[in-house]
């Protein structure tokens, strides 16, 4: 009987030591509960006064990247609208250079049948398309436009570029009047028309430069003097200008003298020029 009553009194006691802690813990979590709401405000006002100058990099750095994206998105569709008003504008440019191109060639086609027109010439107007290295050009016209070798070459001005080197069906190719190949037979040209003419030849050096050679000793030649095409050797139609003369280079010990020239010819400005193709024909 003893020990039954021994037991009984041990659970009693576990009983009672078990609410006690139960109780215990209760008011500990009480406690605790109202210590932490009593200093939530402190440490919230903590953390956020330690976490508001990161915020605040993070948000300028957003605010940032915003307008600066915005930025990017506007510059971008400012770039486009710009790349198309650019692309317009230069489709009117071309226009107009279109126009003001085939109103020039027009105009240098009325210039030259007027002067050619006395002659009896028959003039083929092409565009230049090229300059190579060896000082020969390239036109926009062949044989389909009734081009041969050999035709003369000329500007609206009557300036003489060259003759017609090679022909292919739709474009030629010109050895200009200072390709290395290139003689022309040529005079002084007289203020005084009782004055013997003075007849030499101009020789291509490269370079889209010439000289005047085999002007005999004993004549007389002056800078500016102009120097046009002559009919000694009838490759070319008289008159044409070709160059004037820059600087004589005269030793009494040679036979001829030489000058240096400039020519007339300018193959930087020349849009269109004009093959003669009937003056062979007429020789």
């Amino acid at each position: 009987m003893g020990s039954v009553k021994a037991v009984k009194d041990f659970s009693i006691n576990r009983k009672k030591n078990g609410l006690l802690k139960f109780l215990i813990g209760a008011v500990a979590l009480l406690f605790f509960l109202f210590i932490l709401n009593i200093f939530v405000s402190p440490v919230r006002n903590y953390f956020y006064a330690v976490s508001v100058p990161i915020q605040k990099t993070f948000w300028s750095a957003g605010a940032s990247s915003s307008s600066f994206l915005g930025s990017f998105l506007q510059a971008g569709s400012l770039a486009k609208e710009n790349e198309n008003l650019k692309n317009e504008n230069q489709k009117l440019l071309a226009e107009v250079s279109s126009l003001q191109s085939l109103e020039q060639g027009n105009q240098a086609q009325n210039d030259a049948f007027a002067a050619c027109q006395n002659s009896g010439f028959k003039l083929v107007m092409a565009g230049v398309i090229g300059l190579d290295d060896n000082d020969v050009l390239s036109i926009d016209k062949g044989s389909a436009d009734g081009i041969s070798d050999g035709m003369p070459v000329i500007n609206q001005q009557n300036v003489l570029f060259g003759k017609v080197l090679k022909v292919y069906r739709d474009f030629s190719q010109i050895m200009l009047v200072s390709n290395k190949n290139s003689v022309v037979n040529v005079k002084v040209q007289q203020s005084d028309t009782a004055l013997p003419e003075i007849d030499g030849v101009v020789k291509g050096k490269g370079g889209l430069s010439a000289y005047l050679d085999l002007i005999p000793i004993n004549d007389t030649i002056n800078p500016d003097d102009i120097l046009v095409t002559s009919a000694i050797e009838k490759s070319f139609p008289k008159d044409l200008l070709v160059a004037k003369v820059i600087q004589k280079e005269k030793n009494d010990q040679k036979p001829f003298q030489s000058a240096q020239l400039d020519l007339f010819f300018d193959v930087k400005t020349a849009n269109n020029l004009f093959v003669i193709t009937n003056y062979k024909q007429t020789n």
